[in-house]
């Protein structure tokens, strides 16, 4: 196993390794009781290479849908009845919802208790897994409920993406092309040459790929854990994706309501005069070529996501608050500051746009 992140602060391991069943084993030594929390669909591919013996199976529906209080409660009484308590460990093993749902249960339940993440999608091992942001929905919107608390440890098993759809591997590439928009100009434009069926690529690229996203996002949130300024430009594509995720209501894949957003973001930059036309095409050349403009929106949606956009919790001023692109590679900042309050207008004529663009 190999460690490759290690915080100086609330510290924690991220490290890739193949055995995850011996992993767990070995936790058994050091925890007085143990849960894995995971769905169904994670649970009928991989129980039996997972230990049960001494192991608390919980197992939620997989969507969106579950990441609520409702579940949350549901999962809190499961550790309640097995007499869990705070020398307990909580492993979630699955994607974005159930580490985002896990992570928010160990963080309340009995005031906090370790939390490992075994991430199995492309999404929660680049993006969701890391920097320590739990969350539930609710009827307002997405993610608007929930803390700041990072596991103990990230292990990470390449292994969980050879089982995935094509449709699910794409939703980790919405994340991977964010980073090398926000972060990375190289990345940017080694996704543009190489096979767009990522997993066809050679394993050498992607384990870099993602090794790279995960250091661009570690070192975002060592400047800023808590979302105070910097680690905003983790949520390019963000504002206006989860908006469209509520439009649908919920029924349509993260990835590909991020992937819309990001052009719509990045129209908003264009507009604005920051991002140049020459990069604005270049951005929705890289998202289409790996199918993330697929959804479409009609002209009556834009003023509903305007409206879903004002419950955004980076906005400020009860203005609409976005990190928009200066470049490839680079982010734009005022007075050091990566957050830019945009008006109304300047959103709906930037998604009308789009939604023309896409059109055609």
């Amino acid at each position: 196993m190999k460690v490759i992140h290690k915080e100086v602060e609330n510290s924690y391991t991220i490290r890739f390794s193949k055995n995850i069943k011996s992993f767990i084993n070995k936790q058994k030594s050091i925890y007085s009781k143990i849960a894995i929390v995971s769905d169904t669909n994670i649970w009928t591919h991989y129980s039996k290479s997972l230990p049960s013996k001494g192991i608390l199976n919980i197992n939620i529906k997989p969507g969106e849908k579950s990441k609520s209080i409702r579940v949350k409660n549901q999962i809190e009484e499961e550790l309640l009845k097995n007499n869990f308590n705070r020398k307990s460990l909580i492993i979630a093993i699955g994607g974005g919802v159930v580490g985002d749902l896990t992570a928010y249960t160990a963080s309340t339940f009995m005031r906090g208790v370790d939390l490992i993440h075994i991430p199995t999608s492309l999404v929660a091992i680049v993006d969701s897994s890391i920097g320590g942001k739990t969350a539930i929905d609710n009827k307002y919107g997405k993610n608007l409920i929930g803390t700041f608390y990072n596991p103990k440890e990230i292990v990470i098993n390449m292994d969980f993406l050879s089982s995935l759809p094509k449709k699910e591997i794409r939703q980790g590439i919405a994340e991977i092309i964010k980073y090398s928009i926000i972060d990375d100009k190289e990345l940017f434009s080694l996704l543009r040459t190489i096979n767009k069926d990522f997993l066809s690529n050679t394993n050498k690229n992607v384990v870099k790929i993602v090794k790279k996203c995960i250091e661009i996002k570690i070192k975002t949130i060592q400047e800023d854990f808590k979302e105070g300024d910097k680690r905003m430009i983790l949520n390019f594509g963000h504002t206006v994706g989860h908006a469209i995720e509520k439009l649908y209501n919920y029924s349509k894949s993260h990835g590909d309501c991020i992937g819309l957003g990001m052009l719509v973001e990045a129209k908003i930059a264009h507009d604005i005069k920051e991002l140049s036309s020459a990069n604005y095409e270049k951005i929705k050349e890289l998202l289409m070529m790996y199918g993330l403009l697929e959804l479409k929106l009609n002209k009556s949606d834009a003023k509903k996501l305007i409206s879903f956009m004002r419950l955004d919790k980076k906005n400020s001023d009860n203005k609409i608050t976005f990190s928009i692109p200066k470049n490839i590679g680079k982010m734009k900042t005022t007075k050091g500051r990566h957050s830019i309050q945009i008006n109304d207008k300047i959103i709906l004529s930037a998604l009308n746009k789009v939604i023309n663009e896409i059109k055609n």
